[in-house]
């Protein structure tokens, strides 16, 4: 629900009817022009969306922050409200509602760093800095979500480390989520098999302060945070899934497994020539 679209908060009562929603996403970015916006803690669109997601008794934001939306859906005046600084002082007046931050705020226009003190224009640090400043901390009520980002960053270790080491850091290992846009880039399995073996190396961890990785805190950012906030239970979705349909061909398969590792194409360069239809 975008609020300074006409008619969208009057919507939101007939969207949590008919669909059932688990939570309300909504993007500060778009507007009705391409220099138009809104905040999350403006006196008008913010606080009457915020009092709306509150009275609906559905408290969880899924908000887009930082990746700027594509053109032509926005323009050089709505690139502003892809900044995180509303964030922390939105959720510090909302308590009792759930901040999911799309993308953690991250800007692709700029690389991922150690965290500094002083302004932060944009990307990730835009969002440290708005929860540091509202004063709220670790295990607070605002939630980093990887959806692209950790596409993004995942082939520069150095800046997937800066990323995951800050966000744990300032927010807190049981704030970082997995995100929901990995499925844009085809199969997430590249990504998930990145993440696993990643590691923060021990030189960051001393300068700077950042968590080791454990087995413990990648389940959380898996998966089980996001159990948590939804009041998903891990261990009930895990005995469904055995035995929906893709469970049942998996232990199938399992109990009568049969892998190949046959190669297809030309194996030599006879082979090669005979396949281009140029062995003469």
């Amino acid at each position: 629900m975008i609020p300074n679209l006409p008619g969208d908060l009057e919507r939101m009562d007939e969207v949590q009817e008919k669909w059932g929603i688990s939570a309300w996403k909504t993007y500060t970015q778009y507007g009705e022009t391409y220099d138009s916006g809104w905040w999350l803690n403006d006196a008008g669109h913010g606080w009457a969306f915020l009092e709306k997601v509150r009275a609906s008794g559905i408290r969880i934001i899924s908000c887009h922050k930082g990746l700027p939306l594509p053109f032509p859906l926005m323009g050089e005046g709505n690139l502003q409200y892809r900044m995180s600084h509303d964030v922390g002082p939105a959720a510090k007046e909302y308590r009792d509602i759930k901040f999911i931050i799309f993308h953690s705020g991250h800007d692709p226009a700029m690389p991922e760093g150690p965290y500094t003190q002083g302004p932060a224009a944009s990307g990730t640090d835009s969002l440290v800095k708005s929860v540091l400043d509202s004063g709220l901390g670790t295990s607070s009520n605002v939630y980093a979500e990887l959806g692209s980002t950790w596409w993004q960053v995942m082939r520069e270790p150095d800046q997937a480390a800066h990323l995951i080491g800050k966000l744990i850091k300032y927010l807190g290992e049981d704030n970082v989520l997995w995100g929901t846009d990995c499925l844009f880039y085809g199969s997430p399995q590249d990504q998930i098999q990145a993440f696993r073996p990643f590691q923060i190396s021990e030189e960051f961890q001393e300068k700077y302060g950042y968590a080791k990785l454990t087995d413990e805190t990648k389940a959380k950012i898996f998966g089980l945070s996001s159990a948590k906030i939804y009041g998903i239970e891990p261990v009930e979705v895990t005995r469904l899934a055995q035995t929906d349909a893709i469970g049942r061909a998996k232990a199938s398969y399992l109990a009568h497994a049969d892998p190949t590792f046959k190669t297809y194409g030309p194996k030599t360069r006879r082979e090669f020539f005979q396949f281009a239809g140029m062995d003469h």
